[in-house]
């Protein structure tokens, strides 16, 4: 009685034993059925039957494959894939595909539908070219039946080799275990001209089939002249449209900036005491900079210099404010530019702007109205930007950029760290553009160019060589081939960062405006000898100075006139220095710190105003992200 209970219960056991192990997610078998045809070509069918329990297996399964080979020459080819069905269970199943590091993966199911719980049975047929690889005395079939990267165990897997008619195999070999193994836990049965594959043991979670047949040499047509065009092609593609793209913009831009861009011929160099065609410092800031320097600020700190030295405001120097204040002196006796009137206007008749944190949004209002009044006036008058050209250059390399990542066969990491020196190339030549136009303002543009090249170029090198060596070092994706890619979208980017900068021109007019500028900064700038010598230059005296000092710091040169007229007032007749009190400034003034305060005050007053502009609110927002990953040529669960 004892040994039949307990017999019972060791009978119960096993039942449950083995039913938990038909519970558990496995892959139960991996058919392989491959048709090998004369041509090379390959029509392969893998059967695959899982048990799915709602764990790793809901909705289906993936399944990867690998489409790229080293050949000899130690470079990267893709091979021809083509995905004729899936079904499940025997009946057509919904399915997608994906590029992956390498290859493509196959989705087998709906995100919409649960699958029941139990064994389905998957079948994924395909095509593929380009995989026998022949050698001097014969060709070979060489094939990684399942792929080594499942998550599951897989119990038992087959492959059954269907040679062309006449073609027998004359040698045969496999491998099991972990990529790179050599075990020989399989066993082959069936003929010549159909060798079947089995595995002796089950293969463990990232553990595959691997198979080799051998024919003798011809068995399988080489590949014909038009397929090996059609592949060099297809494995150069990126070299095409890369390279073709740069080629292109390359031509665009060239061919329009010698169309719109090129510069008017300069005249020569005059040292002058006055603005060309007497215009407005506000003018000489926006012509010399094409367009307004240091958002505006700078133009509106010279006009309302300007403003006072003429008489129609007082400024006044608090410690915590500047306040324009409106003289009784009338607007209608002298011609006014929109500038002046637009700031005249702010102030009011009998009014005042304080220029202070507390009335930063009046600030900024009055700052808008200001540049709009005179860019409505002078744009497209002095410098033609040019910006439909620059716009069709962009379109043509973003189109460019656009088939290299979508039509080549770029890996997404490749394209990814290709990011990484664009996007620093992109902002630092930004910076250096600005910071040229900033420290030389007057200087050729040949400089400026460059500048920009040779940082730019500097940065997106050193970024695109330490991106190479960190994806060599932790990715087997990037070849030494394709290294050059980098310098094709490179060159792309670069391209439009110099000539979307060099691209505008000064009108013949603003050309003339220029060089008269120019003269105007050189006389600002000039040691006080130098300017004794020119013929006609008037003297120095406070009128002198205070006239030309708006346009000082329209120009960025408020420093060296203030110390030239600071020397002058030394040198004058004694009392001239201790006598001398602008009637148009009220602060803390004394000969003894007049550089520092006129021309600290003058030099300062951009970035007071500009400091008082309120900042906007910061944005905020939020993002997740989730991921998920497999090998290529496994497959996992979905």
């Amino acid at each position: 009685m004892i040994r039949r209970l307990f017999g019972l219960c060791f009978i119960l056991f096993l039942a449950f034993v083995a039913h938990r192990a038909s519970a558990a997610e496995v892959i139960n078998s991996f058919a392989s059925d491959i048709k090998l045809e004369k041509s090379g070509a390959m029509t392969v069918t893998e059967t695959i039957t899982v048990n799915a329990e709602g764990d790793r297996i809901r909705r289906g399964i993936f399944r990867d494959f690998p489409l790229t080979f080293v050949d000899e020459e130690d470079r990267r080819r893709t091979v021809d894939f083509d995905v004729v069905s899936v079904k499940r269970d025997g009946n057509d199943e919904p399915w997608k595909t994906e590029s992956i590091s390498g290859g493509i993966r196959i989705y087998a199911g709906s995100e919409d539908v649960m699958l029941p719980p139990g064994r389905h049975q998957y079948a994924f047929t395909y095509t593929t070219n380009r995989q026998i690889r022949y050698f001097e005395d014969h060709d070979e079939l060489y094939w990684n039946v399942t792929g080594n990267g499942w998550i599951f165990p897989i119990m038992a897997a087959t492959a059954t080799v269907t040679l062309p008619d006449g073609v027998s195999a004359i040698d045969t070999n496999f491998f099991t275990g972990p990529f790179g193994a050599t075990d020989k836990n399989a066993r082959i049965s069936g003929s010549d001209t159909r060798p079947i594959f089995s595995t002796t043991k089950p293969l463990n979670a990232n553990e595959g089939l691997t198979i080799a047949v051998k024919f003798p040499k011809g068995a399988i047509d080489p590949p014909s002249a038009e397929d090996r065009q059609r592949w060099w092609l297809s494995d150069n593609r990126d070299y095409f449209i890369g390279f073709g793209g740069l080629v292109l913009v390359f031509l665009y831009y060239t061919r329009a900036w010698l169309k719109v861009g090129r510069d008017p011929s300069r005249g020569v160099l005059v040292p002058r005491w006055d603005a060309p065609d007497g215009i407005s410092p506000a003018l000489v800031n926006y012509i010399d900079n094409r367009g307004f320097s240091g958002g505006g600020w700078t133009a509106l700190s010279a006009t309302a210099l300007n403003l006072a030295v003429r008489g129609y405001v007082v400024l006044e120097d608090l410690k915590q404010s500047i306040i324009v204040r409106r003289t009784e002196k009338p607007a209608g006796k002298e011609k006014l530019e929109a500038g002046d009137t637009s700031l005249l206007n702010a102030v009011g008749n009998k009014g005042s702007l304080t220029i202070d944190k507390a009335n930063g949004e009046r600030v900024k209002s009055v700052g808008q109205s200001f540049r709009s009044s005179i860019e409505r006036e002078h744009r497209g008058k002095y410098y033609n930007s040019n910006t439909a050209y620059t716009a069709g250059g962009i379109a043509l390399s973003v189109a460019a950029l656009v088939a290299l990542f979508v039509f080549g066969t770029l890996e997404p990491d490749t394209i990814a760290l290709m990011i990484i020196p664009i996007v620093v190339s992109v902002f630092v030549a930004i910076f250096v553009a600005g910071f040229a136009r900033s420290i030389r303002p007057g200087g050729a543009l040949g400089g400026k160019i460059v500048a920009v090249i040779a940082i730019a170029f500097a940065v997106f090198v050193g970024f695109s060589i330490i991106s190479s060596l960190g994806l060599a070092l932790f990715s087997t994706l990037l070849e030494f081939h394709e290294t050059p890619m980098l310098f094709a979208v490179g060159g792309i980017v670069l391209l439009n960062l110099l000539y979307v900068f060099i691209m505008g021109a000064p009108t013949p007019l603003g050309s003339k405006m220029m060089d008269g500028i120019d003269g105007l900064r050189q006389y600002l700038t000039l040691a006080e000898k130098d300017r004794m010598n020119m013929a006609g230059a008037p003297e120095m005296s406070p009128q002198h100075f205070e006239k030309l000092l708006p346009y000082a710091v329209a120009l960025g040169v408020e420093k060296p006139w203030t110390r030239t007229f600071e020397t002058w007032l030394a040198a004058a007749a004694a009392g001239a220095a201790a006598a001398y009190a602008p009637s148009w400034y009220s602060g803390n003034f004394s000969s003894g710190s007049f550089s520092d305060r006129i021309g600290g005050f003058s030099s300062s007053m951009a970035s007071t105003i500009a400091s008082t502009i309120p900042t906007p609110p910061p944005s905020s927002s939020s993002s997740g992200f989730s991921g998920g990953g497999g090998s290529s040529g496994g497959g996992v669960g979905r």
